[in-house]
């Protein structure tokens, strides 16, 4: 039988939210983990980027379109959200702002898609859009 431990409370209350803030920290992103939270955005834009192209040459119905469309915005903004919890070293910051810049980009033309789903003018804008915003993830994932 295994004798039992006992704490002082005092000793228990100050344990208590040091392990919590323990728990809370930001784990430091490594160089992998970032490209990952890249090629994920690239991922995203790419799907964007290919939907779009099918809504504009009409080979979707309108809810469908909706449907996919609201999925992938959240999708998008769970990426984000995911995004600003992570930590990166000093060298690797830039290539994760612009990543959550570059999803924020995505995110409004994927709002602006779904509001001109019958505007063949402001779908092939907005496809362009998705496209440099791919363009500049796939540059920032080839600079690390």
């Amino acid at each position: 039988m295994r004798p039992h431990v006992h704490l002082p409370l005092t000793r228990l209350l100050v344990m208590i939210p040091f392990t919590f803030l323990l728990g809370c920290a930001k784990k430091v992103a490594s160089r992998q983990d970032v490209q990952s939270d890249l090629i994920q955005s690239i991922s995203l834009a790419s799907e964007a980027e290919t939907f779009t192209s099918y809504i504009r040459q009409g080979h979707s119905t309108y809810y469908f379109a909706s449907g996919h469309l609201h999925y992938l915005l959240n999708e998008v903004n769970r990426t984000t959200q995911e995004l600003s919890k992570t930590n990166p070293s000093p060298d690797l910051r830039n290539a994760l702002n612009i990543d959550g810049v570059q999803l924020k980009l995505l995110a409004a033309q994927i709002e602006r898609i779904n509001r001109n789903l019958q505007h063949a003018d402001v779908l092939a804008d907005s496809e362009q859009q998705i496209r440099e915003v791919r363009m500049t993830l796939v540059q920032a994932n080839s600079s690390l």
